[in-house]
């Protein structure tokens, strides 16, 4: 067997500014409709196509957006060794570049685009470091350290800046905990606890500034309740009963302020999908997905949602009309992948985890695979 898992069934669902679990929504944030370029040329309508290959191969990893629309890929669990690399993808050219050594190896971490354009990475490995991505130079600093040592949380940037860091494994067990890191004194400080502690959640900030916290697991199974964060009073209160409970599933905030929070699994993979209304502070079933699982979902410039991830193909979820349509077979239809929205409207998809037979036992191998999905 060439990997050990980190942790039984958890997967990192990596999406830009936003870091692990989080609302696909930022995905959107900033996209700009332009002319394909060599790296990323014309392709056939939803579709699949491959794409330069990482320089590491990673799974659990966390890849996002930069201001200049690349992509920062970063951490993850290994093939062999664990270096503490990250690189850095160019869409015009649809090639890899180093882009520095963190200070530690990193799995199961988030990653969050500040509103400067650094990148805050903290956590994994039930740390409390944190660094800080300068894309500017290329480098790492180390900034202030987190108050608990987590894997498999979430976190958030809030309207004014400030990044919400929840819940979460540690070496205590499954965290109610959240805290604040403040870019502009590089500090944490800690905030309101969850109601119910949970791991492998989602986090979405909504229209409103309030930050959506859904699903995930505990020691007592998948929780059905959600909660809402309120950055004014640092509290918490009831969002809403979900229709299933579901860990490692996608969220992303659609057009229409609805947060759409789709696959995941309980512990088997599901193809259900359902709709949190802030309005109504309610939950209600919507189309499910052709094939289950997709933990990796990004929101396109259409106002549709690509989720992928774990089966041959990918799913396209219409707020319109509530429904599914397959997309063509994917290149490289890996689990645990981080996925990015491209100023051109397409979708990286790099990385991940495929099942390899070790004798009489079956293992996950890694990837360094990357694609590009068309819509």
């Amino acid at each position: 067997m060439k990997m050990r898992f980190l942790a039984p069934a958890l997967l990192a669902l990596a999406v830009p500014g936003l870091g692990s679990a989080s609302s696909a929504s930022a995905l959107h944030e900033g996209a700009l409709a332009v002319g394909r370029s060599a790296g990323t040329a014309q392709q056939a309508s939803n579709s699949w196509t491959a794409t330069a290959s990482m320089s590491t191969a990673r799974a659990s990893l966390t890849a996002t957006r930069l201001s200049d629309g690349r992509v920062l890929v970063i951490g993850g669990e290994y093939d062999s060794a664990h270096p503490s690399t990250a690189e850095v993808f160019d869409p015009p050219t649809g090639t890899w570049s180093p882009a520095g050594t963190l200070s530690r190896w990193r799995a199961l971490h988030i990653a969050v685009r500040l509103n400067d354009g650094r990148v805050l990475v903290a956590g994994g490995q039930y740390s409390t470091s944190a660094e800080l991505y300068d894309p500017a130079t290329n480098s790492w600093t180390p900034t202030g350290s987190m108050n608990v040592g987590r894997i498999s949380f979430t976190g958030t940037l809030l309207r004014d800046g400030r990044v919400l860091v929840v819940g979460g494994n540690s070496l205590n067990g499954v965290q109610a905990s959240a805290e604040l890191y403040n870019p502009a004194t590089g500090s944490w400080t800690l905030t309101g606890s969850l109601r119910t502690p949970r791991r492998s959640h989602t986090a979405t900030l909504l229209a409103n500034g309030n930050v959506l916290v859904a699903g995930g697991a505990n020691s007592t199974g998948w929780p059905r309740n959600a909660e809402l964060y309120d950055p004014s009073t640092g509290r918490w209160r009831r969002a809403g009963t979900m229709t299933t409970g579901r860990e490692n599933a996608s969220a992303t905030l659609l057009g229409n302020g609805r947060v759409l929070l789709a696959g995941g699994g309980n512990p088997s993979a599901l193809t259900s999908a359902e709709l949190y209304d802030p309005t109504s502070n309610s939950w209600s079933a919507t189309g499910s997905m052709n094939t289950p699982g997709g933990t990796a979902a990004a929101l396109l410039q259409n106002g549709r949602v690509v989720v992928a991830g774990g089966s041959g193909t990918g799913d396209v979820y219409s707020p319109a009309t509530g429904t599914w349509t397959a997309t063509g077979p994917m290149v490289f239809p890996y689990a645990s992948a981080g996925a990015a929205l491209l100023p051109n409207g397409q979708v990286l998809f790099a990385g991940g985890r495929k099942v390899k037979y070790c004798g009489q036992y079956s293992c996950d191998e890694p990837v360094a695979d990357a694609e590009l999905y068309t819509p």
